[in-house]
């Protein structure tokens, strides 16, 4: 019974079969069909942003719920890591979560109390909601099934993160480690030299420590070159830029070769 009311994770199940998954991050706009246009693409997984994003949790039920339907998986990077705002985004239909800004242990254990029902964690009881596609069910299947669907993403962008990389990954329950390379430099002292090799070092130290505990390497990028090669060296879950900055960008390219500029 549980199958159909835990939706599944693809972002999981594709991750699974070993395959690169490819996502992008929301920071602006609100539109429910966003998500559908964006599911035509072959994104396989949107990162919704409330840490910098201007989101409300109805705006983020519209689009995590909107994203499921479509076949993307939607994960939500909170603005701080708190029992509210972990749980409040699973509830709503986020089939994931992103905690930011992570320095110690103690944060992401945390963070994974909030996300997993007992015994796994502490998180609340409801159902019927947007995370159970509004039905109810066992709980004995339920609350299982949906330790199992839910996804933690942990950023690594400080430079406690990396010398803490062993520890962290070692944690039952991390599904996947983001680098924010952007941050990153800043936190190691080279501040936007992506090709700094104290910057490339961390990535590839990143790389190999999730390879070794069995953990999904990932990272985000503005561009694309550099999450291709970053995909072609380990990455497996690599997310491109922004809905506002792909429309940009796309928008930029047409009017310059118009114009005769590109």
């Amino acid at each position: 019974m549980s199958e159909g009311i835990v939706p599944p994770n693809r972002l999981r199940a594709r991750l699974a079969e070993g395959r690169l998954t490819v996502g992008t991050m929301i920071v602006e706009l609100h539109q429910p069909s966003l998500m559908v246009l964006l599911a035509g693409t072959g994104l396989d997984f949107v990162l919704i942003d409330t840490e910098h994003g201007p989101f409300s949790i109805e705006s983020v039920a519209v689009l995590a719920r909107t994203s499921r339907v479509m076949g993307m998986t939607p994960i939500v990077r909170v603005p701080e890591i708190t029992y509210a705002h972990v749980t409040q985004p699973l509830d709503a239909g986020a089939q994931g979560i992103m905690i930011p800004r992570v320095t110690s242990p103690d944060q992401v254990r945390f963070a994974l109390e909030c996300m997993k029902y007992p015994p796994a964690g502490k998180r609340g009881v409801v159902l019927g909601r947007g995370h159970t596609m509004f039905h109810a069910g066992p709980l004995e299947e339920v609350l299982p099934a949906m330790n199992r669907e839910t996804f933690l993403v942990v950023q690594i962008e400080t430079a406690e993160a990396v010398g803490r990389l062993e520890q962290l990954l070692a944690i039952p329950g991390v599904d996947a480690a983001l680098i924010g390379p952007s941050d990153l430099s800043v936190a190691l002292g080279v501040a936007g030299q992506m090709e700094h090799p104290t910057l490339v070092n961390a990535i590839e130290r990143t790389v190999k420590t999730c390879q070794d505990k069995g953990i999904v390497p990932a990272i985000h990028t503005n561009d694309v070159a550099m999450t291709a090669s970053w995909a072609r060296r380990g990455m497996r879950m690599v997310s491109i830029s922004s809905e506002s900055g792909l429309l940009m960008a796309g928008v930029r390219s047409a009017v310059e070769t118009i114009r005769g500029d590109g």
